[in-house]
């Protein structure tokens, strides 16, 4: 089963391409707090990308569809979470949108974060736990795509591998590493395939 709109296509293409684009664009700043015109460029295409996230993911519901008992269980908890964590993201690039628009410099933007993460909750929902629960719950769901056979097994193998390269990257070597972009890259193709449904080339391949 494959995408049925232009919208869900353009999903598993551009919602990777623009968390991908998001990172290139904060080059320029080497991905600090610098409010201007980079700094609103990537934030800008990441809140685009993790719209488009969204919809990924009710297409993959959709797409995981007649599934019934565990794995119907398993395919709504999963949406569940991952769309929890798409709205918990769109909160966090508003934030950082806003602090862009409103600091004179690095140091405000600081003074601005520090306010905002020191309401309770926020800093464990938007910018820790919540915001990364999207991949967890975004490889589940692939994962019951390729055992639903509603995609290939290659798919959630490249889409894993892309993860898991993003948070070694992340958490071993820094964000500003070009090992995140490879991250980036390997998870756009694990989309791709993903949305190609079981059409894609098999894991033999």
């Amino acid at each position: 089963m494959t995408p049925t709109n232009n919208l869900a296509r353009a999903s598993f293409t551009a919602g990777p391409a623009a968390f991908l684009g998001g990172w290139l664009l904060m080059r320029p700043i080497g991905g600090d707090l610098v409010p201007g015109p980079w700094w609103t460029a990537a934030h800008a295409v990441w809140l685009l990308g993790f719209l488009l996230f969204g919809v990924m993911v009710l297409e993959l519901r959709r797409m995981a569809a007649p599934a019934t008992g565990r794995q119907k269980a398993a395919v709504g908890a999963a949406t569940g979470v991952a769309l929890f964590s798409v709205l918990a993201n769109v909160a966090q690039l508003v934030i950082d949108l806003v602090a862009g628009f409103t600091s004179a410099d690095g140091a405000a933007m600081r003074v601005f974060f520090d306010q905002v993460r020191g309401y309770p909750g926020v800093d464990l929902v938007v910018y820790s736990v919540g915001a990364q629960l999207f991949f967890v719950a975004l490889l589940v769901l692939a994962g019951i795509m390729a055992v639903l056979r509603r995609a290939t097994s290659l798919s959630a193998v490249v889409l894993a591998a892309g993860v898991v390269v993003m948070a070694v990257a992340v958490f071993g070597v820094g964000r500003d590493s070009a090992l995140v972009a490879v991250g980036m890259a390997v998870l756009w193709l694990g989309a791709l395939l993903l949305g190609r449904g079981p059409g894609a080339p098999a894991l033999s391949a």
